[in-house]
């Protein structure tokens, strides 16, 4: 089963989004949703924020990402 997780976030004063489809594999939504924000982060030299967290259209910001925002 795959998600489709869309990630809104500002890194360097500048609005951005990334979004792709992933497998599950036995994990949560949210558990993929952060490996994915993880990965976002490393690719940017700068600090970035979450602004909002879409899961298959679902907004799943406020479901774990409280202490993970940068």
């Amino acid at each position: 089963m795959y998600v489709l997780i869309e990630i809104h976030y500002i890194c360097n004063d500048n609005r951005s989004y990334r979004k792709g489809s992933f497998p599950l594999r036995g994990q949560k939504k949210e558990e993929v949703a952060l490996e994915f924000w993880n990965w976002i982060k490393k690719e940017h030299p700068f600090e970035c924020e979450i602004e909002k967290i879409k899961c298959d259209g679902d907004d799943i910001t406020d479901k774990g990402f409280r202490g993970n925002r940068e």
